[in-house]
């Protein structure tokens, strides 16, 4: 299998257009500066892009957009296009510095796995995405999973992904990157959560903090802990009985108190 290093002005004079896939990681800012400066010092990347036919890439579910505007392309024009899969941030750069098409190459994927496996892998061994661009990508490739849907939400309110993932399975660790990647890939994950549990708990926390305080763990690592004795419903509604001079004091303790403040409060609650 011979795929040649091509131009981006080559693609152009063979009819093909550049789009971006839906749903992969946000273009950073400061990403694309390391880029432009890559391309002053050498006058071309020298890491090329890597796409996927266009068609090939809506025939695997994904969905094109636009690499300027960011709008949806109509799946029946999907021909007419070839889809970055590793190097959105080179592009971008050289569509902002003007880089000569002549000096802006790319090549064709090799595998002819599923475009949603090649886009979870590439940004998995590449410059890796933030929690918040798994989460997303999590969700726009599969909009109707409840777990994707959950920890989008979550992230969408600044939550980092280590926590969303505490609230969800109520311990550490357990939805990582893997878990994410096969999200997006449309694999089933088998990682011990329970959204149930993680609304009631989310539900509870509401009531009394902000979603600013609950992002930062220090509840859930409480609440998850007393749990695994009295029960999550248990320590929820404890919690929901949590008195406002408590909350106050909590809000304004040193980060090294505010656990064990919250422990001794609910602990109390619970023994009632």
């Amino acid at each position: 299998m011979k795929k040649n290093i091509i131009s981006v002005k080559d693609l152009y004079i063979g009819g093909k257009m550049i789009a971006f896939i839906k749903g992969n990681r946000s273009v950073n800012s400061k990403n694309i500066s390391r880029k432009k400066k890559s391309f002053e010092k050498f006058g071309m990347n020298l890491v090329p892009l890597m796409y996927v036919d266009g068609q090939k890439a809506v025939n695997d579910g994904c969905t094109l957009v636009h690499p300027i505007t960011k709008e949806d392309i109509p799946d029946e024009e999907a021909s007419k296009y070839v889809a970055i899969v590793e190097g959105q941030h080179r592009y971008t750069a050289a569509e902002e510095t003007g880089l000569d098409e002549e000096k802006l190459f790319l090549y064709e994927c090799y595998s002819n796995e599923n475009t949603k496996e090649i886009l979870s892998e590439t940004n998995t061994i590449t410059d890796p995405w933030s929690g918040a661009d798994y989460a997303n990508g999590a969700a726009l490739f599969n909009p109707q999973n409840k777990l994707a849907k959950f920890t989008k939400e979550l992230a969408d309110l600044g939550y980092p992904t280590t926590t969303i993932g505490y609230i969800a399975c109520f311990a550490p660790g357990k939805l990582g990157k893997t878990a994410y990647c096969n999200l997006i890939a449309g694999k089933e994950i088998k990682t011990d959560y329970n959204l149930e549990r993680a609304k009631y708990f989310l539900d509870a926390a509401r009531t009394k903090f902000d979603n600013s305080f609950i992002a930062k763990r220090y509840l859930i690592t409480v609440v998850a802990d007393l749990s695994t004795e009295h029960g999550y419903k248990l320590v929820c509604d404890a919690l929901k009985q949590m008195p406002d001079a408590i909350v106050k004091r909590v809000l304004e303790a040193k980060s090294e108190e505010k656990q064990s403040i919250l422990k001794m409060t609910l602990e109390s609650l619970l023994n009632k």
